[in-house]
């Protein structure tokens, strides 16, 4: 009965490690299956890591790569810049010269402006003066005040050797003369005005006048003549052309 029982005992322990044994395999089996997968999904990490530490190494060659052509870039940059700074150097020194010299310009035409200036204000008096003194004369002149009249044109001609009214002066300055019965000195001054100003609105009484002195001097011959008629061949109209004909009618009456 013992002999028996132990031999159950002894199956029953011995089917008991059966069964923890089984169940080890099969517990190392499922292990060993999960250590392939892990050891799978590291190599696939070890894969990307690879993978990425390539990306990373072109990445960084590229970098450096960029970093070597940014500092030529910027060695080169630096050497344009320092041109450009002597560029800019040359321009200001270039420009301060000719800020310089249109300063001197501006100051010259300012000087000459003011110097034109003093010298128009100049020929505005001057010619103010030369008028002054022809008006006054002029009016001496219409008042039969023949001396003062002739010392105001005179004056006019002696002062004024450029004036405006030289022709107009030298007519009247012959119309004093003839007023004061200076009758050489008068048909000179006529003389002048048909010799220098042919084309002057003097003309017809210088003609006129000119006759009128060689008159009465005394020379009443073809040349006195020759001057009556051209006042009237030539000016018509004029009131010289009426007082050269009753002079010319007069000259052909017959002495008694």
């Amino acid at each position: 009965m013992n002999a028996r029982r132990f031999a159950v005992l002894a199956a029953s322990a011995l089917l008991s490690s059966c069964i923890a044994t089984q169940k080890d395999v099969l517990d190392l089996s499922q292990q060993s299956d999960e250590l392939k997968e892990q050891v799978e999904e590291l190599k696939k990490t070890v894969g990307s890591l690879q993978a990425n530490q390539a990306d990373l190494s072109v990445s960084i060659k590229q970098l450096r790569e960029e970093l070597t052509a940014y500092t030529e870039t910027v060695k080169a940059s630096q050497g344009d810049m320092s041109k450009l700074s002597v560029k800019l150097d040359d321009l200001g020194a270039q420009l301060s010269g000719k800020v310089a010299a249109l300063g001197q310009t501006i100051t010259q035409a300012q000087t000459k402006g003011l110097e034109d200036q003093k010298a128009a204000l100049a020929e505005v008096k001057r010619e103010s003066g030369a008028t002054d003194v022809f008006y006054t004369a002029e009016k001496r002149l219409q008042a039969k005040d023949h001396a003062q009249a002739a010392k105001g044109f005179e004056q006019y001609l002696r002062d004024f050797p450029k004036g405006d009214l030289l022709d107009v002066a030298t007519y009247d300055l012959g119309l004093a003369y003839y007023g004061l019965k200076q009758w050489e000195k008068a048909g000179r001054q006529f003389a002048v005005v048909l010799d220098k100003y042919p084309k002057s609105g003097q003309t017809p009484g210088a003609r006129l006048h000119y006759a009128l002195a060689l008159i009465n001097l005394k020379k009443a011959g073809d040349e006195a003549r020759a001057y009556l008629e051209s006042v009237q061949a030539d000016f018509p109209k004029s009131p010289e052309a009426k007082e050269a004909a009753a002079v010319l009618k007069r000259l052909a009456k017959p002495k008694k």
